[in-house]
């Protein structure tokens, strides 16, 4: 049986892309509600440990499933749009991802796994390891959804396959699922979250099968040591020792900074993101950076680029529109300001894409 072909993308023609993004949504999922007290979210995995669902006797932890996101936003019947899983332990894979949904027309929205040893209980020199086992064991699959004129496109890179032993290894790093271990070894338990991630990666192998780009694995290629230093955030955080979030905001600020040098504003819900870069009415943030709510950053985003764009189209701004991300946590994104993120993905894939007036403005 011949391998599937490879799509290898070079960063360096993701930047000579003439295309651009309205908006970027992006979320670090760190599978709870972090900063108001590890709440569970729709983010927590099933039989996870948090502050409102704690593992003990009667009930071994969260009952109910983590929510799928990334793929059913790619059925809403959209125009022009870049979907993506991400994952720090894999550098080159994030930035390429977060470059080209910023070179891509329409809009974007990246999830990416964002260690909380906080919340998830380990040691924070523990956080690459994990992250990196998250995708080897097959929990966090990395894989891409890219629609144009209305027809997706699935690619992937690695982490469709469940490797069982490597998922107990998994389970086994971090607190929140110690009670599934001691005093009891809770197998059905075990099994049942194990079994959940193989209907998911099954269905996803059947989306791909079904839907599959033509070369369907892609490989983005990175020279690191060429990419220079970002601009947009000052060094340091207020974030915990080993906080997978550190990682990901850097890897973000490092490919942003490529694609739009300075011309980018950013729009932080509230999360251990924002409070921790803006402490002390200080911001860590050397490009324009706004706080919104849970429910309705992700609606200032899009109101930030059609703004600009309405602007351009008048003739009332004549610079270049600037480059929009949106950051969320598991507030914004699963459960206070769901509704809001699909409107907004929606406005900025299809309506501005739409408008005669809009589309052409950069």
């Amino acid at each position: 049986m011949s391998q599937p072909e490879r799509n290898i993308i070079k960063f360096e023609d993701i930047l000579a892309k003439d295309e651009k993004s309205n908006v970027l949504f992006f979320n670090y999922d760190n599978e709870a509600f972090m900063n108001t007290g590890i709440q569970e979210s729709g983010g927590t995995p099933p039989f996870a440990s948090t502050t409102t669902g704690p593992g003990g006797e009667k009930i071994p932890g969260k009952i109910g499933i983590k929510q799928d996101l990334v793929t059913p936003f790619a059925f809403f019947g959209t125009k022009s749009l870049f979907l993506a899983t991400a994952n720090p332990a894999y550098p080159n894979d994030f930035m390429g991802k977060i470059a080209e949904a910023l070179k891509t027309n329409g809009s974007a929205f990246i999830q990416s796994y964002s260690d909380c040893m906080r919340g998830w209980r380990h040691g924070a020199s523990d956080a690459l390891a994990i992250s990196k086992l998250a995708t080897d064991c097959g929990y966090w699959p990395l894989y891409t959804i890219r629609v144009k004129e209305g027809v997706l496109k699935f690619s992937y890179y690695r982490g469709l396959d469940v490797d069982k032993e490597k998922f107990i290894e998994y389970l086994k790093s971090m607190g929140r699922f110690k009670h599934l271990f001691k005093p009891k070894f809770l197998e059905r338990e075990i099994d049942e979250i194990i079994h959940l991630t193989e209907l998911r990666n099954n269905r996803l192998k059947k989306l791909i099968e079904a839907f599959g780009a033509e070369k369907p694995i892609d490989i983005y290629r990175v020279n690191r040591k060429k990419l220079e230093p970002q601009e947009h955030l000052l060094p340091g955080h207020g974030l915990c020792p080993g906080c997978g979030a550190g990682m990901v905001l850097n890897q973000m600020a490092t490919a942003a900074y490529a694609v739009s040098g300075n011309n980018m504003i950013y729009v932080n819900n509230t999360s251990c993101s924002e409070v921790s870069t803006s402490k002390d009415f200080v911001t860590s943030w050397k490009v324009p950076w706004v706080h919104h709510l849970f429910e309705s950053g992700a609606t200032i985003a899009d109101a930030i680029s059609t703004s600009y764009k309405i602007l351009k189209s008048k003739g009332y701004f004549e610079g270049e529109v600037p480059y929009v991300i949106h950051i969320g946590g598991d507030g914004s994104t699963y459960d206070i300001g769901f509704q809001f993120l699909k409107a907004a993905l929606i406005r900025t894939s299809s309506f501005v894409e739409m408008n005669e007036y809009l589309v052409n403005q950069k």
